[in-house]
């Protein structure tokens, strides 16, 4: 029982929890979770919005009207002509995911993910709205621990290289109430069976420490010839430990990268499908006994946008982490 309740301690001290992020536009899968080495149950939630026009509407909001909240009422899919465009600010795009997530130490080293998505994804445009709920890809991937930090070292750091595949279990084909397939982008599934890798790497000397990770996604295409391009996302999280009891709490400054040329339909790249933005913001991880909470409200720093076109605004995000306590083998 002593050498469980160190491993709880040490883990607390050594490690923060850093939420996995993804590309809310085109769903992928970019990083990973390392918390100390224990199986765990996660429940997180991710809210990114698109509001205002380049060059048309300088400011932007993060919850413009129906965004975030249900919206009762009939949802339309009529299509709109170019030369109907009134650029409102009240256009926007929403995408919200909530996710189970489960991981399990296949050895000391050795971890296995498994990530179940709920997709909620709405768009207004000129007062049409569309919107559509349904399960997303789920996500398989293991990882590797190369190194595992020592306790009695000043200095901790550890090393996470894992690879892994996103599954079309979700939707691709949804449809409007007029029957016209909703743009790829809506959809909550993105119908192709895609393979990534990453590399993790986390250090912390007494109370300061940083987490850094380095992803790569390789996308296939699904039966209506769409492919989502290749695509890249970096994370780096800097974070400080603030200690009171058995309450461990970590702020922290978080940077988010994500780069993808866009959709290509038969292998023709559409226009302005290309994702290029930095995302800065705070965050906060809180740890308790076996539980742990985090949260951090990313807003989009730089981006690449056309005229006209919405504008990133950034992403919140919340999770819920409970470690499942093992027996320690001898």
């Amino acid at each position: 029982m002593n050498l469980v309740l160190r491993f709880v301690y040490f883990g607390i001290w050594s490690c923060l929890l850093f939420e996995a992020e993804a590309c809310d536009i085109c769903g992928n899968y970019m990083c990973i979770t390392p918390y100390d080495n224990k199986s765990s149950i996660s429940f997180l939630h991710r809210y990114r919005v698109f509001n205002g026009y380049r060059n048309y509407q300088e400011t932007s909001r993060f919850f413009p009207h129906s965004a975030y909240r249900v919206q009762h009422g009939d949802s339309h899919g009529d299509s709109l002509l170019a030369g109907n465009r009134t650029y409102s600010s009240n256009d926007f795009e929403s995408y919200k995911v909530f996710e189970c997530r489960f991981k399990y130490f296949i050895t000391q080293r050795l971890e296995l993910n498994v990530f179940i998505p709920l997709q909620n994804n709405k768009s207004k445009t000129n007062n049409i709205l569309n919107r559509h709920t349904g399960l997303g890809d789920i996500s398989l991937n293991t990882g590797f621990h190369f190194i595992t930090p020592k306790a009695d070292e000043f200095f901790r750091h550890k090393l996470i290289v894992g690879v892994g595949m996103k599954l079309p279990t979700g939707n691709h084909f949804a449809h409007d109430q007029n029957g016209n397939r909703l743009p790829f982008e809506m959809q909550p599934g993105s119908g192709s069976l895609d393979g990534f890798g990453y590399v993790n790497y986390m250090f912390v000397a007494n109370n300061l420490g940083a987490n850094i990770s380095v992803n790569y996604k390789v996308n296939g295409s699904n039966n209506y010839h769409e492919k989502l391009k290749n695509s890249h996302n970096h994370y780096v999280s800097v974070f400080y430990k603030i200690n009171y009891k058995e309450l461990s709490v970590y702020p922290s400054l978080q940077a988010n990268y994500e780069y993808t040329k866009g959709l290509a339909i038969h292998f023709r790249l559409l226009n302005n499908t290309q994702v290029n933005s930095l995302l800065l913001g705070p965050g906060l991880d809180v740890y308790y006994k076996s539980f742990s909470f985090n949260t951090s409200w990313q807003f989009t720093a730089f981006e690449t946008v056309r005229d006209g076109n919405l504008k990133s605004v950034g992403r919140i995000s919340f999770g819920i982490n409970y470690n499942i306590t093992k027996k320690e083998s001898n």
